[in-house]
């Protein structure tokens, strides 16, 4: 009985070693600073991309954003050097599907608007840096083009 319950627990221990993640420096700076972190499920061949985080060569974060079957999925985010946030937008299956936010360095929105399955879809907001409304898009609207 002890024998099969060692076993079991080997068994058990090794499976779980298999599928903890694993955070690697892919790439970095001349000064030895990390560029790119990924974080992985497992090791080896079989391992699977999680997330991944960019820096800039002052060690701020430049995106950051996460995989599912090694494609974009979920909310990935960019970041100016300074720190400030850039744009943010969600991905699915490795396209982008959702809300979509870019801003200016002083924090005002340069546009926003939606993507289904990587086309722009419903209302875009196009701002200038005070925050006053430039223009909007409807992405959902037919248009009078005509392909030529």
């Amino acid at each position: 009985m002890k024998t099969k319950l060692l076993i079991l627990a080997c068994l058990i221990l090794s499976l779980a070693s298999c599928r903890f993640e694993n955070k690697v420096i892919e790439e970095t700076y001349p000064d030895g600073s990390t560029k790119r972190l990924c974080v992985y499920l497992g090791k080896g061949q079989g391992r699977e991309l999680l997330k991944e985080t960019t820096y800039y060569p002052n060690k701020q974060p430049q995106m950051e954003g996460t995989y599912k079957d090694n494609k974009r999925d979920g909310k990935w985010t960019y970041w100016y050097e300074n720190g400030k946030l850039w744009s943010e937008g969600m991905f699915v299956k490795g396209k982008s599907d959702g809300k979509r936010t870019t801003y200016f360095e002083n924090g005002k929105v340069r546009y926003d608007g939606f993507y289904k399955e990587d086309m722009r879809v419903g209302k875009w907001r196009f701002f200038d840096e005070s925050g006053r409304l430039l223009k909007e898009l409807d992405y959902s609207a037919p248009t009078n083009e005509t392909k030529h």
